[in-house]
């Protein structure tokens, strides 16, 4: 069986499952101390394993099938047994961590080959592979697959829950939305629903970063969620300044009394006097400052965003 390897729809589903692939592989490498990442691995899995409850009984199963005891076929059926799902199913780690080797446990695949037994289902596969002359499994999924839209849809669904407190998690999926086609693209956009801040990674023109002064924002009307507003903002502005670091005075959590997600978002950092860190990385990293401070105490020559733009 040959496929049309040369078919823009096959390419983007191609780049779509190795960037997934990337991320299924860091939350297998997690999962022994990390039950979250077991979740994540569920979450995005091709098969039926998509299905399993994410408790704890189940992420116990999973990291025994990826790092228990027992050869591959004993460690499938115990894991059957144990989530109720068939043996095939649990063949999906063992495809993301080597895609070369083992095939996924995908629908499309399962349809073609009509055989579920894992034995036999493995060794027509790889049949299947070497006749289709494909590198590895993960090109014979991208083109078993039926169009672009399963690709598509989980871009989609991974962009839309990156949050703005930890956006450097979309940096991946901004070079992947960069490489598609236009009209890929413009399905993506008309169903984004991410903070615009996001979106803005994905098709602004970075021009610099930005230091905003966490303490002065949340204090000009006492509420820290204007962090999130201000970020609101700067996606709109003529020119787009990422990424961003956000500096707090060491007793903002006094001040404010409560656990903020913002006190736990990347690049966040705490330091008193705050002025001193916010001129330091904005000196470092060539950034722009949002604040009200005029900064004339320190001497220091940068440019700045007066927090009134933003509430105007």
């Amino acid at each position: 069986m040959r496929f049309d390897v040369y078919d823009p729809a096959f390419l983007t589903r191609l780049k779509i499952l190795q960037t997934r692939r990337q991320n299924q592989v860091q939350y297998l490498r997690r999962l022994e101390t990390d039950e979250g990442a077991g979740i994540l691995f569920i979450q995005n899995s091709l098969g039926q394993i998509r299905s399993a409850q994410p408790c704890h009984h189940t992420l116990l199963s999973l990291r025994q099938l990826v790092y228990g005891r027992g050869t591959l076929i004993e460690r499938l059926k115990r894991f059957s047994r144990s989530t109720n799902l068939p043996e095939i199913a649990g063949l999906e780690p063992f495809f993301w961590l080597n895609p070369k080797r083992y095939p996924p446990p995908s629908d499309e695949l399962i349809q073609l080959i009509e055989d579920t037994a894992v034995e036999t289902f493995v060794k027509k596969a790889r049949q299947l592979l070497l006749d289709s002359k494909l590198e590895d499994f993960l090109e014979l999924q991208a083109a078993v697959m039926k169009g672009g839209g399963e690709g598509i849809e989980w871009l989609i669904e991974q962009i839309n829950s990156v949050r703005v407190t930890h956006i450097g998690d979309v940096e991946v999926l901004a070079e992947l939305f960069r490489e598609l086609d236009e009209i890929s693209r413009r399905e993506i956009l008309s169903k984004l629903r991410c903070h615009p801040y996001v979106r803005a990674v994905l098709v602004r023109k970075i021009v610099r970063p930005v230091v905003l002064d966490g303490s002065n924002i949340a204090r000009l009307r006492g509420k820290l969620s204007d962090i999130d507003f201000v970020l609101e903002r700067l996606a709109s502005f003529e020119e787009f300044y990422y990424p961003y670091y956000l500096v707090f005075d060491r007793n903002i959590r006094y001040i404010f009394n409560e656990d903020s997600e913002w006190f736990y978002a990347e690049r966040t950092y705490f330091h008193s006097p705050a002025d001193e860190l916010i001129l330091s990385i904005a000196l470092e990293k060539n950034a722009i400052v949002v604040s009200n401070d005029r900064f004339e105490e320190w001497n220091s020559k940068i440019d700045r965003i007066d927090l009134g733009r933003f509430f105007q």
